[in-house]
């Protein structure tokens, strides 16, 4: 169906899940349980706009059917839609105010609602006729249309593991906006194995999983970081697996899962690339190694890093013969930190920005981890030590140094 053609675009999802009717209605009624929507309520309101002139953008879209209730959020570039099992009296639609409705809603009391809308007013009875609320609505006829997403690649991965590709890799994505093609994770796909890439050009992460996943293709798509973001939240949650549709010719992607009782899907604008040729930067040459505990490591670097430069985060390595310290001194005062640490190596000083080696660390989920090193100004490769706990999975990651003052070449 053609929107009209002042109404805005949203990301796509897939055939007749979302928004399709052209007019709002003038009535709607359902009961549902106060748990159900303000669950729905929230999930929406992770993809909800915080700054658009846009007043509907401020908005979640209620879509009451036969099939449910949908609580749809969106700032055109990231979707989030949920559908809620209650009991529908009269089909209707209408928008309200995402953050006041959601506050509201939140605070009310366990148990059944009646929602209904009339007189432009949305109107919530709750605790057994104890209390309401009423909320003005907008028109839904002018909330972004969502439009179908069409898929030309679809594939399949557990909630679980997807939770952990994201989160091993989208903290080092960038932030800024000279390269747009970095401020997400480049998804890629082979008959053997899913890949999920960021980097922002100091750090890079690179996490595998096992299987055929050649739907997606080697060159993959760029998924940006805010939706992914909404699709790990979800998928640690998933009690299904996590469904995943890309339209590459139209540059959207979608995300849908069981949640229990709610099906929640994400849908998102993927970023243009070319991405950049990561492999070429992945050293291969490092033979110097460097094994620690992994908790220590992270104890000694966030000690030391309290006295680091606020605008370079600079904390010093020195490593010796199965010895490393880890130390920063500036205005703010100073500090050293022995570890202890199995190197046989040639001495060597490291300039490292700890915010980035604990971002790194964090993600990496075994006791032990290993540096692959070359020399103080070449770029480092940190890996768990040993296998993961899931044997189909992988992680690599890569840090740059900083050049510590006194560094010549």
């Amino acid at each position: 169906m053609n929107a009209p053609t002042d109404t805005t675009t949203a990301p796509g999802t897939t055939s007749g899940t979302l928004s399709s009717q052209s007019s709002g209605s003038a009535s709607m009624q359902l009961s549902i349980e106060q748990g159900d929507l303000a669950f729905a309520v929230g999930k929406a309101l992770g993809s909800v706009s915080t700054k658009s002139p846009l007043p509907l953008l401020s908005c979640v879209l209620l879509e009451a059917d036969k099939t449910g209730l949908r609580v749809t959020g969106t700032d055109l570039d990231v979707t989030t839609s949920v559908l809620v099992p209650c009991t529908v009296t009269t089909p209707g639609r209408a928008a309200v105010s995402a953050r006041h409705f959601g506050d509201v809603v939140r605070k009310m009391p366990k148990g059944t609602l009646t929602l209904t809308l009339a007189n432009q007013q949305c109107e919530i009875r709750y605790g057994a006729g104890k209390g309401w609320s009423r909320f003005p609505v907008q028109d839904a006829a002018e909330f972004p249309r969502i439009p179908d997403l069409k898929a030309d690649a679809k594939l399949s991965i557990p909630g679980d593991a997807l939770s952990r590709l994201i989160g091993r890799t989208a903290y080092a994505a960038s932030t800024e906006e000279t390269r747009p093609q970095l401020n997400g994770a480049l998804l890629q796909g082979g008959d053997k194995q899913v890949v999920l890439v960021s980097t922002d050009g100091h750090r890079l992460a690179k996490s595998i999983r096992k299987g055929a996943f050649a739907a997606v293709g080697k060159d993959g798509v760029i998924l940006p970081t805010r939706a992914l973001q909404a699709v790990i939240r979800t998928a640690e949650e998933a009690t299904s697996a996590v469904d995943i549709e890309i339209a590459s010719g139209k540059n959207q992607a979608g995300f849908s899962a069981q949640v229990g009782e709610f099906r929640v899907q994400i849908l998102t604008r993927l970023l243009e690339g070319p991405y950049p040729n990561y492999e070429q930067v992945i050293p291969r040459n490092n033979t110097k190694k460097l094994t620690v505990k992994r908790l220590d490591l992270i104890e000694a670097v966030d000690i030391v890093a309290s006295h680091a430069d606020n605008m370079t985060r600079q904390v010093r390595f020195s490593l010796r013969q199965n010895a490393l310290s880890i130390s920063s001194a500036t205005e703010l005062g100073a500090g050293d930190h022995a570890v202890e640490a199995q190197y046989a190596g040639d001495d060597m000083e490291i300039g490292y920005n700890a915010t980035y080696l604990l971002d790194i660390l964090k993600s990496i989920p075994t006791e032990d981890v290993s540096f692959l090193l070359n020399t103080a100004l070449a770029a480092g490769i940190i890996e768990p030590m040993g296998a993961l706990p899931q044997a189909e999975e992988e992680l690599l990651c890569l840090i740059m140094p900083l050049r510590l003052p006194e560094a010549a070449g």
